[in-house]
């Protein structure tokens, strides 16, 4: 069952939706009874299903028909994300995503690796079958965005980076995935140039919206609600935009705040102490202003869209993507 249920902007395409849980249960299917095992612990809980949501209501915008297509890359995409957090929870030696445990804490690293690198192999089968290059590539291209952030990230000198560099960085790890989905699945339907273009913008600012408001509730969000570990990336020293601009507010006296955020190693004392601290500074509020700003900026890219009942899907998935900082 989906994280999320009952939103108004799943209504046009909850066919579709079904269909593609189906066919995730089903990715093990004769595989080694170990992968079998993660596909079902990872999919029986496959989460909100944003991304493929925005490949189905995107594909609405062209006179292309093909359901069988859409669906391949939903599911193709959908792998990639899913194959890109197994292997991001080894990296962030995570133990809880989704309120369950993640495949390496389940089985050990070496066992998630493997079911990462099986899911990549299973996204780009299904990519291949895709009648048009162009949004073949769009798959390929998502997959080395998501490897050069992460590895942005992972090799980094321990440092604050600035607004721009955090926004990069995002925009690799996070909205590149949410662009394909809503620029690959227009160009599958052959909708017009200038619609395919909105809908990339579109994707683009809603996936930079969606982590910006992650990073916000990794700071003061409820555990339960959020689904995985609050403070993690504190925890890590791996600095987000709230932290960049709770040392930013200080006005060049930060220093000794920044070096607590990035220190390695913390007690739970420290943790305490820091996340009283950037919660009780403007980090939090700045980065949720910043987040809505970038909605904002999803819903501008809406108007360049034909009126139709999908449009308002996509803008009602916008703001379901904000409101949990609303």
């Amino acid at each position: 069952m989906r994280a999320v249920t009952g939103a108004s902007f799943y209504a046009p395409v909850e066919g579709e939706l079904r269909e593609l849980e189906r066919r995730l249960l089903e990715v093990g299917r004769g595989a080694h009874p170990v992968f079998r095992d993660a596909v079902a612990h990872l999919f029986t809980t496959p989460g909100k299903l944003l991304r493929p949501t925005l490949v189905f209501l995107s594909s609405r915008f062209g006179p292309g028909e093909d359901r069988e297509v859409v669906l391949n890359l939903a599911e193709s995409l959908e792998l990639v994300h899913t194959a890109s957090l197994v292997h991001d929870d080894v990296v962030d030696r995570a133990a809880v995503r989704r309120n369950v445990q993640t495949v390496n804490a389940k089985w050990n690293d070496d066992v998630a690796l493997i079911v990462g690198d099986y899911l990549f192999a299973k996204a780009y089968a299904l990519a291949a079958v895709l009648p048009k290059p162009e949004v073949i590539a769009i798959v390929a291209q998502t997959v080395f965005a998501l490897c050069d952030g992460e590895l942005g990230e992972i090799t980094a000198t321990p440092s604050l980076p600035t607004e721009s560099a955090y926004l990069d960085r995002i925009e690799l790890k996070t909205a590149s995935l949410y662009a394909a989905c809503s620029q690959g699945a227009a160009l599958l339907a052959d909708a017009e140039p200038d619609h395919v273009a909105a809908l990339g913008a579109f994707g683009t600012s809603l996936g930079m919206a969606f982590q910006i408001t992650d990073d916000v509730l990794d700071l003061v969000g409820d555990e339960n609600d959020f689904g995985k570990t609050v403070g993690h990336d504190l925890l890590e020293g791996m600095p987000t935009l709230p932290m960049i601009y709770a040392v930013d507010e200080r006005d060049g006296s930060g220093g000794e705040l920044e070096a607590r955020i990035l220190a390695p190693a913390k007690t739970e004392d420290d943790m305490r102490g820091l996340l009283a601290e950037i919660r009780g500074s403007s980090g939090p509020e700045r980065a949720r202003q910043r987040a809505l700003a970038f909605h904002d900026a999803a819903l501008r890219a809406l108007e360049r869209l034909p009126d139709r009942p999908e449009r308002d899907a996509l803008r009602n998935a916008a703001d379901f993507v904000v409101s949990r900082v609303r």
